[in-house]
């Protein structure tokens, strides 16, 4: 297991190599020059110079990429340009509430989507598995800023039960959670029928039944537990995406994390703060795909057994 785990913490290398690249390169094609625009207009060439010096802005692109690596090995991502405090800091501080939007949300799309899915699948061609089918099509198909609109009309706005953006407390996280939540729960429904309904045709459970064995406990006790497999897998996916998808969800609710910190940051321009908060990002969520990875070589001894050779 352990040569499992630094096989693809190795895998992982290339990966935050690349994209970090492709991250480093693009925020250098931003229009215009950083250095200038912070400089005062009566500011001479070797003033300009010596800051572009300073914020390490100096030397061609690939020297200037390997020595932000470098530098990141060392937890140094530069100053933010607009908040003058180190990237680093304003990163961790704001991470957190990303992570626990995340968390809930998939908690939230966890409790729709698994009931959803087993219901289709154990009444397979019926009218609840059309109803589980369509609910789950009307979650992938709903824009989720659109559906946190509503959830803010109705529960902020007309009844006033929560409140609709900020994080004062723990009731400002429900609709962001809930919104964010029901857009990743569709594609959970559908795997999980998916999953389920080739579980439940096994020979193994028809022993079970044969045998006396509740329906109830087939389901819950052998069924689900095969059928976890793709189910963990998407789930890896599913927090990546509502990492992701945090941006409009922060955005929309007034959310204090990082993703909506990355879009304040390249409106103001603030490319030495979007840069970091970005590939801070990107690490993250590698490391997320690995633990996913090794929940799975855990259920699935075939996997483990591939790599303890």
């Amino acid at each position: 297991m352990i040569r499992y785990i630094v096989k693809r913490a190795v895998m992982m290398i290339p990966v935050i190599l690349a994209v970090s690249f492709v991250v480093y390169f693009l925020m250098d094609l931003a229009p215009g020059d950083i250095v200038t625009s912070l400089m005062p207009q009566d500011a001479t060439e070797h003033e300009i110079e010596m800051m572009r010096e300073e914020m390490g802005l100096n030397g061609p692109l690939i020297e200037r990429y390997f020595r932000y690596m470098k530098n990141l090995l060392k937890g140094d991502l530069g100053v933010s340009l607009s908040m003058k405090r180190p990237v680093m800091e304003v990163f961790l501080e704001r991470f957190p509430n990303t992570l626990k939007l995340a968390f809930w949300s998939i908690i939230v799309a966890m409790i729709i989507s698994v009931p959803l899915g087993i219901a289709a699948a154990t009444h397979h061609r019926t009218w609840v598995d059309g109803v589980s089918m369509i609910a789950s099509m009307i979650g992938v198909s709903m824009p989720a800023f659109w559906l946190g609109i509503l959830l803010i009309l109705l529960f902020s706005l007309k009844l006033g039960w929560l409140p609709s953006g900020g994080s004062s407390s723990f009731k400002s996280i429900i609709l962001p959670a809930l919104t964010l939540g029901t857009a990743q729960a569709g594609n959970l429904t559908r795997i999980t029928r998916s999953s389920m309904l080739e579980v439940i045709r096994q020979d193994y459970l028809r022993t079970a039944r044969a045998k006396g064995v509740s329906e109830r406990h087939v389901i819950y006790k052998h069924a689900l537990k095969n059928a976890l497999i793709p189910i963990i897998t998407i789930l890896g996916s599913t927090f990546g995406n509502a990492l992701g998808g945090a941006v409009v969800i922060e955005t929309v609710f007034s959310w204090p994390g990082v993703a909506r910190l990355t879009v304040t940051a390249i409106n103001t321009r603030d490319m030495t703060l979007a840069t970091g908060c970005i590939i801070m990002f990107t690490i993250f969520l590698n490391l997320t795909l690995l633990l996913v990875d090794i929940a799975y070589a855990y259920v699935d001894p075939r996997i483990k057994a591939q790599y303890s050779k």
